[in-house]
């Protein structure tokens, strides 16, 4: 067993802990008031760098008017109607932009095909679904043509612009 240390003991050791300690302390802040202090003007941090903005060529948008084209159809009512659609090509690109007089003719077959044969023309007028889907037919009928005929410019959306009227009498 061993013996156990007296009271007067113990608080012997306390009161050394506590002296070391204040000496400690005194020290530490003795060194901190007798350290130079120098002036010194605070710079500010440093800014970020701005990147250098890469010179991209601007894209340009032009619109290619691709004709008008007619067709009878049947409305919702029965009674015969004359659906007229004029689409307009809405491209983007750079380049050079050639005048497209000469291919007019070609642009109108490769619009006729897809145009005589889509399935729901009577539903052009008042059918945003309806007028999307005859709107990517066209489009992916004239954008091989278009890309071979004015490279660097593509066509971002076909507005096709329909109207139902009576029939001329």
């Amino acid at each position: 067993m061993a013996p156990r240390k007296s009271a007067h003991s113990r608080k012997k050791t306390w009161i050394m802990v506590v002296v070391v300690a204040l000496i400690t302390a005194a020290t530490a802040i003795g060194i901190a008031l007798n350290i130079p202090i120098s002036p010194q003007s605070v710079s500010p941090s440093p800014e970020k760098p701005v990147p250098k903005k890469t010179i991209v060529p601007s894209l340009m948008k032009k619109t290619l008017d691709l004709g008008s084209f007619g067709v009878m159809v049947r409305s919702a009512d029965g009674s015969e109607k004359a659906l007229t659609i004029h689409p307009v090509a809405i491209l983007y690109g750079h380049g050079p932009w050639q005048p497209l007089h000469d291919s007019q003719n070609h642009f109108e077959s490769l619009i006729v095909n897809p145009f005589m044969a889509f399935p729901d023309l009577n539903q052009v007028s008042h059918s945003l679904i309806v007028q999307k889907d005859l709107s990517r037919q066209i489009m992916d009928n004239i954008a091989p043509t278009l890309a071979r005929l004015e490279p660097g410019w593509t066509i971002e959306r076909i507005e096709l612009h329909p109207a139902l009227q009576e029939p001329p009498p």
